[in-house]
């Protein structure tokens, strides 16, 4: 893992830590942070998030970008690098993704052991 990737990996614990931690907003609900892109120069950095239950994603968005200074400001305060990347917050859907590539795949399971059972009884 390069230098950017631990930039990257330390920033998702931390402001992880700040949102269950330090934030106690209800629009929020339980939000997860996939990922952390940060740019080469570290001036910027796309945290992506999941929200459980998916509903609550926008209230979520928004209220991420209301605490964003906030959250850079604890974020500057435990990160120790030279460059505070400004924060952008990004709802990502991979995770509803997966899910539902996984019940299509149990499905096509399901109607191919079905058409399996119906060729036999033929």
């Amino acid at each position: 893992m390069g230098r950017i990737g631990k930039v990257n990996h330390q920033i998702q614990r931390i402001i992880s830590q700040i949102i269950r931690e330090e934030i106690d907003n209800p629009n929020l609900g339980m939000v997860s942070l996939v990922r952390v892109e940060t740019t080469p120069d570290l001036r910027f950095c796309k945290v992506f998030f999941s929200v459980f239950p998916e509903e609550n994603t926008d209230s979520a968005f928004l209220t991420l970008q209301k605490m964003r200074g906030f959250i850079r400001r604890l974020l500057g305060s435990r990160l120790k690098i030279r460059f505070l990347p400004d924060i952008e917050f990004v709802p990502d859907d991979s995770i509803k993704y997966s899910v539902d590539i996984y019940e299509k795949i149990e499905r096509l399971k399901d109607e191919s052991t079905k058409d399996s059972k119906n060729h036999k009884e033929q």
